[in-house]
């Protein structure tokens, strides 16, 4: 990437953090840390950045992700040098060594109990205590270190400590512009030879309109094991901006087999769907010799599995484990965008690795960034001065769209009036106000990432929403967001700001029903002092509720049981605050639900509890499915017996399992059950 444009992006990344830390109140390296944390996650690097600014002697650490199913961390630490011009931005390797013997030194300490001489109300205390109780367990750490300085390109470094597997990787503002500018990430290439003793034999099929070919195959699982010992996560995230999860609780069915019969794996398991954007094949063609730009888009629990098995189960024998896997090539680079994300979708796995489009390239946010360029904000003061929101729907384009616009410093200066940086929001930010708002906050709460897969897929279902007044309404909340985060800054309450903020808002809108004036706020572009009032008393008892668990904090906000605790709590809207929303039926009442989950819901229903216990006790006989998926048939037929309403979360499993038992021969039982539901 050319030097000018790397000093281009470090003045308007800059420009960015000082407008945000002012919008917020907060320090710039907060700020830092916060924005790192999203790109990070868009990259693959982590699943979700929980902050936690922590500094002694000897120790630093600014932020980490928790692997609760592997007790895996990432502990991230900045080196924040709060210099746009790259001349005095250098970082040496000394700066670097330094940086990394400093959060070396937290974890060391903290294995050893440090989190016994901290202070509880701090926020450092959760993350110590975590890491001390997990310490028998802790398999891996990685040390990222993110600095808004120019530092030497190594490789990434790998030892041990304590017994613990700890890998080294740095983040600077060279390698943050080019992913932030580009959505580059490494192009994975394997070369099978590597892996499996020579090439892979394999069957090609090339589809007779050229699109695409695919190959057959069967792929040792110790060499899959040994891909993702390498590459991790980023084997699993897509190079077009599809984001898949592959994290989550593995299945003991597939935990089991690998470690009681392996050379029963293939016949169980549907294997794994890979996207490359070539092959190289042996001369006669019956061979893969190496596969450029290898992404798995749909197995990403089976090649999880095969990983965290051998490391926790160092007995188990993957030498006699085969996976099923098929590649497929698009041949034209235009159609990969499209194709790709569908090959995901519909790929038929036991453990369907979800899939989020978020380039947001599809209705309607294009719509949505539209309307940001057109519609003005009102002036706060009552004057004529005309500002934008701008809705900056893929990486980059607010810096793309001033530079096709604004030529001139002069015309540079007027663009940055009428778009200032702090009403500048992107697609994750979208996700959490709405998310909040649709009082959701244990979603908001699983990070950036899996929050918006979900919130994208209830926003392309508002097929009969008037974006213009979305817009707005989306203003407001940002609006309500801000403020709300910058109660919780002052109120001095430690770590987990960001939960408390979700947690704050989404009880807020369920005291009031949902009957916030959002367009009176758009007007106003604030909020009225009552309501900031009511939502600091709200965040005072939120911050001691989330506390409330001898799980990690962190975690337990991720869980819908800590949202439905706080629904239990009694809290006195101030008698004034009717005033500022709406009574009546002119305020649209959104429903929080999708599709998906709705057919889910009712097609459980539907069954009858006695035919989810029939289900459950004729799977059990034929040893069909997985333990797991039949304990959830048995609970969906109790949860129906006792005129209980399920879970989306135990309903869509459910559904899953039944439709793969038809395929296996299951056949309900027409009864006379009537079940109240």
């Amino acid at each position: 990437m050319a030097l000018d444009e790397i000093v281009e992006f470090s003045k308007a990344f800059h420009d960015e953090i000082r407008a945000e830390a002012h919008a917020i109140e907060a320090l710039r390296e907060e700020v830092f840390v916060l924005k790192m944390g999203d790109i990070l996650e868009d990259y693959g690097e982590i699943e979700a950045l929980t902050p936690c600014s922590y500094r002694s002697t000897g120790m630093k650490v600014d932020g980490y992700c928790y692997d609760d199913e592997f007790k895996d961390f990432t502990l991230v630490v900045s080196y924040y040098k709060d210099e746009e011009d790259l001349s005095n931005a250098k970082v040496t390797n000394t700066d670097v060594a330094r940086e990394m013997k400093r959060v070396s030194g937290f974890l060391e300490k903290c294995l050893k109990g440090a989190h016994k001489k901290i202070e509880v109300s701090n926020e450092a205390y959760d993350l110590a205590k975590l890491i001390y109780d997990c310490r028998n367990e802790i398999r891996n750490v990685k040390f990222v270190l993110i600095t808004d300085g120019v530092a030497p390109k190594n490789p990434s470094e790998v030892e041990e400590i304590e017994g613990i597997d700890i890998s080294r990787t740095v983040w600077d503002i060279e390698r943050t512009c080019l992913f932030y500018r580009t959505g580059e990430r490494e192009q994975i290439s394997i070369d099978f030879s590597e892996y499996c003793d020579g090439p892979l034999q394999c069957v090609a099929k090339k589809e007779e309109s050229q699109v695409y070919t695919t190959y057959l195959g069967f792929i040792p699982g110790k060499a899959l094991a040994d891909m993702y010992a390498i590459w991790g996560i980023k084997m699993l995230d897509m190079n077009v901006r599809v984001f898949l999860s592959a994290r989550g609780n593995v299945n003991k069915g597939i935990r089991n087999t690998i470690v009681e019969s392996p050379e029963m794996f293939c016949a169980y398991n549907n294997g794994i769907t890979v996207f490359a954007r070539g092959v190289t094949l042996t001369d006669d063609g019956s061979g893969l010799v190496r596969a450029n730009d290898f992404q798995i888009v749909n197995g990403g629990q089976t090649t999880a599995s095969l990983y965290h098995t051998k490391k926790k189960y160092p007995h188990a024998d993957l030498e006699k484990i085969n996976v099923q896997m098929k590649i497929t090539v698009i041949h034209d680079e235009s159609q990969i965008d499209k194709l790709v994300p569908l090959i995901s979708e519909f790929s038929n796995t036991q453990n369907k690795v979800q899939a989020a489009d978020l380039a947001a390239n599809q209705a309607p946010h294009p719509e949505i960034q539209a309307v940001s360029k057109a519609i003005a904000a009102p002036d706060p003061t009552g004057g004529s001065k005309q500002t934008y929101w701008f809705y900056e729907r893929a990486r980059g384009s607010y810096e793309e769209f001033k530079n096709l616009t604004a030529k001139t410093p002069a015309q540079k200066k007027h663009f940055d009036s009428l778009n200032p940086q702090k009403q500048k929001f992107d697609k994750i930010k979208f996700g959490k106000v709405w998310n909040a708002s649709l009082r959701l906050p244990h979603l908001v709460s699983l990070g950036g990432q899996k929050n918006f897969a979900r919130f994208n897929e209830w926003l392309r279902e508002q097929k009969d929403e008037e974006w213009t007044s979305f817009f707005r309404k989306t203003i407001a909340l940002l609006i309500l967001w801000s403020e709300m985060e910058r109660i919780v800054r002052r109120g001095s309450f430690g770590g987990h700001r960001d939960k408390i903020v979700a947690y704050s808002l989404s009880w807020f809108f369920h005291l009031t029903e949902s009957r916030i004036d959002l367009e009176k706020i758009w007007q106003k572009q604030a909020l009225p002092e009552l309501i900031c009032t009511c939502l600091e008393e709200i965040s005072h008892v939120v911050n001691i509720h989330i506390r409330l668990t001898d799980l990690d904090v962190g975690e337990y906000c991720k869980k819908k049981l800590c949202w439905e605790k706080l629904l239990e709590k009694n809290f006195e809207l101030p008698s004034g605050i009717k005033d500022e929303y709406i009574a009546g039926k002119t305020n649209k009442r959104y429903s929080a639900a999708v599709e998906s989950e709705t057919e889910a819901l009712q097609f459980c229903k539907n069954m009858g509890s006695k035919a989810w216990f029939e289900l459950s006790k004729w799977l059990k006989e034929r040893d069909f499915l997985t333990p797991k998926a039949r304990s959830q048939c048995f609970n969906m037929g109790r949860t129906l017996q006792q005129n209980k309403e399920p879970s989306v979360v135990l309903s869509t499993p459910c559904m899953k399992a039944w439709k793969d038992a038809e395929v296996r021969g299951w056949v309900v039982v027409q009864t006379t059950e009537e079940v109240s539901v």
